[in-house]
């Protein structure tokens, strides 16, 4: 299933943006000897992830059972054809046992590298586990989405809930559900927090335990960051355009020459092999990354909500279509104008009058910090030097979460998630 989603020819190029580099990070000091993380360098570190030799050992693996869901009549435009079906994990265990959803980083699918690691993890320490895609994720936007414009948290979350609801339902008849809990990396760290506080409404689940991986403080500021990265200062005597046509180019080497078939967690270690990086270039890269993330995103919804934004209203894409002319303008969006120019209005025309500063507001954690500094069942897990914060955003951390915010001293974003004392200690903190 998954090749066929790269697609020959044309394809290929486009479906580079199901890429994902998640974002964001964490707090308190952890004891001496769990501080070895190796790489300093914080973009070193998130790109190049935990070394092999001091990553956790999974005991035995375990193939996760991939399920679907499919909502009938709803329309999937041709060039989707491949999405019809919401695609999501479980690893159930034989014996009654706590169940643990996990959400997936910013255009992460829900069998990505380390979705897989983390669904492993997991289900070792005693847990059924349902792993989920990021509501970012294309084939989320084109199959279940209710509203189509992904990136507004309040939205996203109102979309997961909607998902985890027909789940539970379905695994309820099934399994032993001792209790619910849920966790979440990067951006499905925010969507944890925002899951939780929902349910205190609803009380459909009555989370147990959530745990946030290196979450952000605010969606907006982060992906600004990455955009400030494609800035001139940053680049040099390259444009962005450069770049992303470099990272094109070279993608499609690394597809022909090697295994990597899906734009996962190993994509950018793979193109890190495969080019040189200075220390410019490795923000750069990173940065690249995101905006190819995010420009699948605005194409899926661009084309499932017929908005016009990048393909012309009532143009029907086919499968024999080029598509490079339009994966040239998504890649040219940054995160702001996508909020200006398409979001915003969007959120308008649902609710008249919406401003700027409520949306910006309505995807930060200090909109609920109250919540979030009284729960004793939230915890953060994450890294001091995490690339997409700031020392403002470390210190909301510290003081919102107190005890219940863990902090590794290096790690970059979420490029310590494997390492033995880092996995250890989310077992730890999530029973």
């Amino acid at each position: 299933m998954k090749k066929a989603f790269m697609g020959p020819g044309k394809h290929i190029v486009f479906l580079l943006f199901a890429l994902l580099l998640p974002l964001l990070c964490m707090i308190r000091p952890v004891a001496a000897e769990t501080l070895q993380f190796p790489i300093a360098d914080p973009y070193k570190a998130t790109i190049f992830g935990t070394p092999p030799d001091l990553m956790y050992k999974l005991e035995k693996p375990i193939k996760p059972d991939e399920c679907e869901i499919v909502i009938e009549n709803r329309r999937i435009p041709d060039i989707f054809w491949y999405n019809e079906k919401f695609y999501y994990s479980t690893a159930m265990q034989d014996e009654e046992a706590p169940l643990l959803f996990i959400i997936a980083g910013t255009g992460s699918e829900h069998d990505s590298t380390k979705m897989r690691f983390l669904t492993q993890l997991f289900y070792e320490a005693g847990f059924h586990v349902v792993a989920l895609s990021s509501p970012t994720h294309m084939n989320f936007v084109v199959s279940f989405s209710k509203y189509g414009a992904p990136g507004y948290v309040p939205h996203d979350v109102e979309d997961l809930y909607r998902a985890m609801k027909w789940i539970k339902a379905d695994l309820e008849g099934v399994y032993k559900i001792r209790s619910y809990s849920i966790t979440g990396y990067s951006l499905g760290a925010m969507h944890s927090a925002f899951l939780a506080k929902l349910d205190e409404e609803r009380r459909e689940f009555l989370f147990r335990r959530v745990l946030m991986l290196n979450p952000p403080v605010s969606l907006y500021s982060s992906a600004l960051r990455f955009d400030s990265w494609l800035s001139p200062e940053n680049l040099g005597n390259k444009t962005p355009r450069q770049v992303i046509d470099e990272l094109i180019e070279a993608f499609s080497e690394i597809y022909v020459q090697s295994d990597i078939v899906d734009l996962d967690d190993n994509f950018l270690y793979a193109l890190s092999q495969h080019i040189n990086f200075s220390d410019m270039d490795m923000r750069a890269i990173i940065a690249a990354a995101f905006r190819m993330s995010s420009a699948s995103m605005i194409f899926s919804s661009d084309v499932c909500l017929n908005a016009g934004y990048i393909v012309p209203v009532n143009k029907q894409l086919g499968v024999g279509d080029n598509l490079m002319p339009y994966t040239r303008v998504s890649a040219a969006i940054t995160f702001e104008d996508y909020v200006d120019e398409y979001l915003l209005p969007y959120l308008q025309f649902l609710t008249p009058g919406t401003t700027k500063g409520e949306l910006v507001r309505n995807c930060d954690l200090f909109s609920i910090k109250d919540y979030l500094g009284k729960s004793d069942k939230i915890f953060v897990l994450g890294n001091e030097d995490d690339i997409i914060l700031n020392d403002a955003d470390v210190e909301f951390l510290r003081k919102t979460f107190g005890d219940r915010a863990i902090l590794f001293p290096h790690g970059g974003h979420c490029g310590n998630m494997m390492f033995k004392p880092y996995a250890l200690k989310a077992q730890e903190l999530i029973k």
